[in-house]
């Protein structure tokens, strides 16, 4: 049976690239992403009639954003912070895992691409939490829809991967 409930937040996946690698690497995940999303917005101006306010809608704007929390050893805030200090172009995807395509599509699962440049990297070291990090991308355009290919293994960084019972037979060198 379908599934038509609501769409939970763990069950959308953030992946990232900087556009130079794109003939290199495959997109990544960051490891402990606590939140994710992306808003639009446009200014307006209004001007009033004698029948009321009249509203003209300017150009729009969209953002994406995440928090993080630091995860020892990860490289992937490193990337991160090198490519906002060097103005580097990212692509962005918004992965939602539980809508396949179809047809040509069939492997993939339902997205939104964007193109932007990281505008914002904090990062907060409270005595008392964990070390987070504040990003915000400042988006060209306003996304594109369509259906991109989801790999678990790159998507979450996450801190190790699910082993069996068995012993662990050594791999030799060389």
């Amino acid at each position: 049976m379908e599934n038509t409930g609501a769409l939970q937040g763990i069950d959308v996946v953030w992946m990232y690239r900087i556009a130079e690698e794109e003939t290199q690497t495959d997109a990544w995940g960051l490891a402990y992403t606590t939140e994710n999303g992306y808003s639009k917005s446009k200014d307006s101006n209004s001007t009033q009639t004698k029948d009321g306010a009249v509203v003209t809608a300017g150009g729009g704007e969209t953002t994406a954003s995440a928090k993080s929390l630091y995860k020892i050893g990860d490289i992937a805030i490193d990337k991160m912070e090198d490519a906002f200090d060097n103005n580097k172009l990212f692509q962005i995807w918004r992965i939602n895992t539980k809508e396949k395509g179809t047809l040509e599509n069939a492997e993939k699962y339902k997205a939104k691409y964007f193109e932007g440049y990281l505008t914002s990297f904090e990062e907060s070291d409270t005595a008392e939490d964990n070390v987070e990090y504040d990003l915000e991308w400042g988006i060209n355009g306003t996304g594109k829809n369509g259906f991109a290919t989801f790999n678990p293994e790159t998507a979450t960084n996450e801190s190790y991967k699910f082993k069996d019972t068995i012993k662990v037979e050594e791999t030799p060198e060389g």
